[in-house]
């Protein structure tokens, strides 16, 4: 892992939103923000996001 992937960088630069450039494709891995470990973190914020996209698009 090189500097420019760590914290709110994670997996690369401009996709640590948890967002990807396939529309409905979310990252919630180790590999996303805030990293590995059990804690199931980056799971839930994926899924915030997805439900805020999905309130954005019922309007």
């Amino acid at each position: 892992m090189t500097p420019d992937q760590l914290f709110s960088f994670r997996p690369v630069p401009g996709w640590s939103g948890y967002r990807t450039p396939v529309r409905g494709l979310y990252l919630c891995g180790s590999s996303a923000h805030p990293g590995g470990g059990v804690t199931g973190a980056p799971g839930r914020n994926a899924a915030v996001v997805a439900l805020e996209d999905l309130k954005t698009q019922s309007r």
